[in-house]
């Protein structure tokens, strides 16, 4: 019983446990993702593995995601659904901000130093750039990712270390990205609720997989190399099983890689050739729920509970298409068996014998008296219960109310952290796991070691650091407690008018820096406590200085004064002796 056996009954299993999810993903895809993978599409109900990838991954004969947009009557659902993805990407990841800093990740431990918290921002300023590559790919895996979390519930990214990838520097682009479909990817979880173990089914053409495996590393079957070899086969999909599962759960498989913690095996599924066995230092998926089921690797979103009205609007939109067309054009009655030719009901035509003796028309129109303006109304309320399922009012705010005050604003605010913070957290999480990876990576490639632009201060070494947000949604959290600072600036501000002394309560300089993180102002625009402490220092002693003249120039012209006066009583004293 080999390994590779062994990962096809794990996929088997684990197939199962993912049927109960797939009907609900294919109708979530048809009306919310028009444009999604056309693997979302297929009949399933078949996992026997008889060596067949269509048998594995449901594929189609044919890609079916075009024929989607024939059959929708209404397309409030995608439309929310991508309003709400573009609003969760700017709450989160704003392709425009730095989303995130580093932080010491010792919730007991002393704050960082101004030194430090440099060192933290020169590493996120690092990894933003190498992130946000052309060649990195970032974006666009992170914006498929956030869309597959708002309709499927779960969000996939498969982050990759750069190892000899073609035409990519591994020192400006160490790692890349790439959005996976929900359906390729078979999940498990290990006691906590954490994904540990992704098998999944994937295609190439016969020509990309050869050259993957030239460039990666792996020994692909002779099989494989005839078809990548023949230009009459090149093209065409093969199919490859790739598993990453804890290493102590991969069996006893050699390999240069077998400190690693998680294993990695490329597996052709036509032949069960195993192309390569290797490792990875840390888990390469990166996966995001909207609302994580108990007890499951797949989660829930907004777009499901949703999804009975959507598909009422589709239902309801027909019919009203219907009302309108047979109001502007409704059906003709005849006399039976007398007129055979069909109405001409053209501008202008001309109708031969359908006026009989008396001047009566012989052939008239069916109306049923239906309002399409009726079901346009009841259509429209869907409609608004939709985009309230889909948060996509709380993205309307300054649009339906532009002479909002700031005070307004700043509750609105508020109040769209709190429903959507709960979820973002899930989200931040997944990111937050990518992130660590990062970290691993440009660690393992030696970013850290002395003489290096991001060795660490000496009072880094050896400890650990986590990520923290601070994008917008993460600002909005803390709106609350932004208010409570300016809810007490203002009273202080009012009384110190007759009562100076009541600012000796505040801490200034506490205070700014509580609004700096909030508002997410970077670090370096405020002077290090070593540097403020030393203006401090110079003012005290150019006051004591001042205060020293002053002090001096008094004593003179005290002294002038007195000279006179000391004039006239010797010239008393001389007086009297004489």
């Amino acid at each position: 019983m080999g390994v590779v056996d062994d990962l096809f009954r794990q996929q088997q299993v684990m197939a199962y446990d993912r049927s109960f999810w797939e009907n609900a993903w294919r109708e979530l895809a048809q009306v919310y993702m028009p444009s999604a993978s056309h693997l979302y599409d297929y009949g399933g109900g078949t996992y026997a593995l008889s060596g067949a990838a269509r048998e594995m991954t449901g594929l189609a004969a044919n890609p079916t995601a075009v024929s989607r947009g024939r059959e929708l009557y209404d397309a409030t659902g995608a439309w929310a659904a991508d309003r709400l993805t573009a609003g969760m990407e700017s709450l989160i990841t704003p392709r425009a901000q730095k989303w995130h800093t580093f932080s010491n990740d010792d919730p007991f431990g002393r704050q960082a130093t101004d030194l430090e918290e440099e060192w933290q921002d020169r590493l996120r300023d690092y990894l933003f750039s190498a992130r946000y590559s052309a060649k990195a790919n970032f974006s666009l895996a992170n914006q498929k990712r956030l869309r597959n979390t708002t309709v499927f519930g779960t969000g996939i990214v498969y982050l990759e270390e750069n190892e000899g990838r073609r035409g990519v520097d591994p020192v400006k682009t160490p790692f890349f990205y790439k959005s996976l479909p929900l359906i390729e990817c078979y999940l498990g979880i290990d006691a906590f609720d954490d994904i540990d173990k992704n098998i999944r089914i994937v295609e190439f053409s016969a020509r990309a997989a050869a050259q993957y495996f030239k460039d990666t590393g792996g020994t692909i079957s002779e099989k494989l190399k005839t078809k990548a070899d023949d230009p009459s086969q090149m093209e065409k999909p093969v199919s490859l099983m790739h598993a990453v599962l804890p290493r102590e759960e991969a069996g006893e498989y050699s390999d240069q890689r077998r400190h690693m913690p998680f294993a990695s095996f490329w597996v052709e599924v036509d032949t069960k050739h195993l192309v390569r066995s290797s490792g990875y230092g840390s888990f390469p998926y990166s996966v995001t729920w909207w609302e994580q089921t108990d007890g499951s690797a797949y989660g829930q979103s907004p777009a499901m509970m949703m999804l009975a009205d959507v598909k009422m609007l589709q239902v309801m939109n027909k019919s009203a298409a219907q009302a309108a067309q047979q109001a502007v054009k409704p059906p003709m009655a005849t006399r039976k068996g007398i007129y055979r030719e069909r109405l001409n009901l053209n501008s202008g035509a001309i109708n031969v014998g359908y006026i009989d003796d008396q001047g009566r028309a012989m052939a008239q129109p069916l109306l049923t008296g239906a309002d399409p303006s009726f079901a346009e109304r009841i259509i429209e309320l869907k409609r608004n219960s939709v985009r309230e399922g889909m948060y996509t009012n709380l993205f309307q705010i300054l649009v339906d109310n532009p002479q909002m005050t700031a005070t307004e604003a700043l509750i609105r605010a508020n109040e769209k952290g709190e429903l959507l913070g709960p979820s973002g957290a899930k989200i931040e999480t997944g990111i937050a796991a990518g992130v660590d990876r990062e970290v691993d990576i440009i660690s393992r490639k030696g970013a850290f070691e002395v003489g290096s632009p991001l060795e660490p201060p000496q009072s880094m070494v050896g400890k650990d650091i986590g990520v923290s947000f601070t994008g917008p949604l993460a600002r909005l959290r803390r709106m609350q407690e932004l208010q409570g600072v300016e809810s007490v600036l203002g009273p202080a501000e009012r009384i110190g008018q007759y009562d100076p002394t009541i600012m000796d309560n505040l801490d200034t300089g506490e205070t700014l820096e509580i609004a700096r993180e909030i508002s997410g102002a970077p670090r370096k625009m405020l002077k290090t406590d070593d540097e403020v402490a030393a203006i401090r220092e110079s003012r005290a002693q150019q006051q004591e200085q001042q205060a020293s003249m002053m002090a001096m120039e008094q004593m003179a012209g005290a002294a002038g004064k007195a000279t006179p006066a000391l004039k006239a009583i010797g010239d008393m004293r001389r007086g009297v002796a004489a």
